[in-house]
């Protein structure tokens, strides 16, 4: 039975094979006149390949048919913030790049055709985030909710026809008491401030209760060394516009990253150092050394905030410090001066190693 011209075409190849029949499709023409076909598969009987031919042309999906995960992801994320209308592309461009934390985990799927992920694939990936990384359940619910935009970027091209990602389960767990610095975590830190390099950059956040992209993005140009003032930050309006007034105790480690080589505050060798590799290469390891927890940055934060708790300050106050966006009502009746933070950072009291 002849086939319909540009339907397709169906053949056996020559040798011992135990799928010898091939299905394919001509795609195009090349400038030199080639043919440039797309293969659809190979089968064991001519049967089967021409019923992979007429499954070709129900759902007609071209080479996007054996796209991978991470060619996928990379259109996605190329193509999310630059479409945008251009007073959306600034957001647009933060939300990507918490996208790109959640690839990092996703992307062991990266080298599979999305045609060929399914749910369990995907649960294997949560199973291992939440068992053997201890991660939070936000991280966990943000990889699935990138799976599942990128599954239904591949549910209207007609590469699958179910969203498997819908069916991935985040457990919650139970919800813990945020850990802390323990005051003798923190002096051990002041005991080893001269001598253990990168101690100083730990109690810095301790001390600022700022966020680990807040601090090593931040410049020289937001620290008043005169004043002992730090100013901005990222993440909400609030943290942007915050004002963190520099405790006495961390002065000194302040003034010695003010007079080190590049324009950021806290740098290597002059050059901006990424989060990532703060927190793997230079952050852990000095836990470790030190014989500390291993507490991720943002317990810094944490700590910063119970500090100022247990010292009591006021909840305006604190809540201007951290730069909270969820009380931006609150700060609206209610604006501390620098003399009010002064105050309220003055009151952190933290045994130091003589």
């Amino acid at each position: 039975m002849k086939l319909p011209n540009g339907f397709g075409s169906v053949y056996k190849l020559s040798g011992n094979r135990r799928r010898p029949w091939i299905a394919c499709v001509t795609t195009g023409w090349s400038e030199d006149g080639r043919q440039q076909r797309y293969i659809i598969g190979y089968f064991g009987t001519r049967a089967e390949a021409l019923a992979a031919l007429a499954e070709y042309h129900k759902t007609p999906i071209g080479i996007q048919r054996d796209v991978t995960l991470g060619e996928l992801y990379e259109k996605w994320y190329a193509n999310y913030y630059t479409k945008a209308p251009p007073e959306d592309q600034e957001k647009r461009f933060k939300t990507a790049e918490s996208y790109r934390t959640a690839w990092n985990h996703l992307s062991v799927l990266k080298d599979m055709k999305v045609r060929e992920i399914k749910t369990s694939h995907l649960q294997d990936v949560i199973h291992t985030m939440e068992n053997e990384k201890g991660l939070s359940y936000s991280s966990c619910h943000k990889v699935k909710v990138l799976a599942g935009i990128l599954m239904k970027l591949a549910l209207a091209d007609d590469i699958i026809d179910t969203n498997y990602a819908n069916m991935v389960k985040v457990s919650k767990g139970e919800k813990k008491k945020a850990e802390i610095f323990s005051d003798l975590e923190i002096k051990r830190l002041w005991e080893h401030v001269d001598t253990v390099e990168w101690v100083d950059t730990i109690l810095i956040f301790i001390y600022t209760g700022m966020r680990i992209k807040e601090m090593l993005t931040l410049t020289k140009f937001n620290v008043d060394i005169d004043e002992m003032l730090i100013t901005g930050g990222v993440k909400t309006d609030a943290g942007r516009d915050r004002i963190i007034p520099i405790h006495e105790d961390i002065q000194p480690l302040v003034r010695k990253w003010y007079n080190m080589p590049g324009s950021h505050f806290i740098s290597r060798d002059g050059k901006p150092i990424r989060p990532e590799y703060y927190r793997q290469y230079l952050y852990y390891p000095t836990l470790e050394k030190l014989e500390i927890r291993r507490l991720n940055p943002h317990k810094a934060r944490h700590t910063f905030s119970t500090l100022l708790h247990r010292a009591g300050v006021d909840m305006d106050t604190r809540q201007k410090l951290l730069g909270h966006s969820d009380v931006a009502t609150t700060m609206h009746y209610t604006h501390p001066d620098v003399e009010t933070l002064r105050r309220g950072i003055a009151q952190i009291n933290i045994l130091k190693a003589k």
